[in-house]
């Protein structure tokens, strides 16, 4: 079902989001792709509100804007998110996250090409995903200059509609109990498992699952049995990849809803909330290439064990 409706003008794309989290108290946080801030949502009262904001640069003469994407929270409370057309991690404060005035963002971390994913060890090293790089970062306590902690073999998928090319490699990012980092690759609809060493460097990716069901793999959480669902976006669906490696089904929708290009997942207790992006692809295309019109766009919808 749909907790809340972001973007009731669904057709325009007036906000987008694509990337999720949630604090200490289960209060969800996402970046809107289109304003550059951070909504926080708090899932009992899901009445968006505007608490951070990313300012855009001058680059070279040329005004460039954020495009927010990964999203994460460290033990302290401060909130970092990945900044792609910087190539940053930026950080709010927890202090300054406020609705009454939102905080702006300050850069983190530099040199993360095709910043996307983004996830924190338990010993608090902050690691990113590098996109079509292949590259996964690891950024230190202090932030600074990001160094290359793995690297997934790039590789590019001409879409079905016979004219786009998918080459993420490295998109989303997700530990799990054993300290195995797990990096979903949409360019080949599958899933990395990568050991990392106590030194914040990582062994060579072993390929944990591979299936059409997880074609565009994008955002992932592991559900409260030790499964890890993802968001496979170019067929509305999440599904689930036991550790053994093994994909089944768990949820699918057409292009009305409630899955509409779902992005990213985390859970707070047994209910998993998913981010749409909704862009008209693959199965949430219509006749005229653009979103459903009788969809209901950028929301979270949310599946409930």
């Amino acid at each position: 079902s749909i907790l809340v409706d972001l973007d009731p003008a669904s057709v325009d794309h007036t906000l987008i989001v694509e990337n999720n989290t949630t604090d200490r108290d289960g209060i969800l946080y996402v970046p809107d792709r289109v304003a550059s801030t951070i909504l926080r949502v708090d899932p009992k009262s899901p009445k968006p509100v505007v608490v951070g904001k990313i300012e855009a640069r001058t680059v070279d003469g040329k005004k460039v804007e954020p495009m927010p994407g990964g999203i994460s929270f460290d033990a302290m409370g401060d909130l970092y998110i990945a900044v792609g057309p910087f190539a940053e991690v930026v950080r709010i404060k927890k202090a300054d996250l406020n609705p009454a005035n939102p905080g702006l963002a300050q850069t983190f971390a530099t040199g993360v090409q095709g910043a996307n994913g983004i996830v924190f060890d338990k010993q608090g090293n902050l690691f990113a995903s590098g996109g079509a790089s292949g590259i996964v970062y690891r950024i230190g306590a202090n932030g600074g200059v990001a160094q290359a902690a793995a690297q997934v073999e790039k590789n590019s998928r001409t879409l079905p509609d016979g004219k786009a090319q998918q080459a993420i490699v490295a998109n989303r990012l997700e530990y799990n109990k054993a300290r195995d980092l797990h990096v979903a690759d949409t360019s080949r609809g599958a899933v990395w498992k990568i050991t990392m060493g106590a030194d914040g460097k990582g062994g060579k990716p072993v390929l944990l699952a591979q299936s059409p069901l997880l074609e565009g793999a994008d955002g992932m959480a592991f559900d409260p049995a030790g499964n890890l669902l993802v968001a496979a976006n170019e067929l509305n669906a999440v599904v689930s990849v036991s550790p053994a490696g093994v994909v089944k089904s768990v949820a699918k929708s057409t292009g009305k809803g409630p899955l509409e290009f779902p992005s990213a997942i985390v859970f707070v207790g047994k209910t998993a909330y998913v981010s749409n992006f909704d862009v008209p692809r693959r199965e949430n295309m219509d006749a005229g290439a653009t979103t459903a019109k009788d969809g209901v766009g950028a929301s979270i919808a949310q599946i409930v064990y």
